[in-house]
């Protein structure tokens, strides 16, 4: 799974808010979000700018765990 993908999934944003943020259709961001489009250089700019996301981090250049550990780490021990 994306890191976005995921992302979107913790905190409960829809492909459609999404789309709608970045101004562009849902279809392209489900593309973007599924790795079959890569994400374009505003579009990063602009999930920094509003929801502090790294380029790496969006791009899936880096794990998840490196971007939220503190979350992981939570679930983990909840879950055990």
């Amino acid at each position: 799974m994306s890191n976005m993908k995921r992302w979107l999934r913790e905190h409960g944003i829809s492909y459609a808010q999404l789309a709608k943020q970045l101004n562009q259709s849902q279809p392209s961001i489900s593309q973007k979000v599924n790795l079959k489009t890569r994400w374009q250089f505003d579009d990063c700019r602009r999930l920094r700018d509003v929801y502090g996301l790294s380029s790496d981090f969006v791009q899936d250049l880096v794990p998840y765990e490196a971007k939220f550990a503190e979350s992981v780490r939570d679930h983990e021990e909840v879950s055990v």
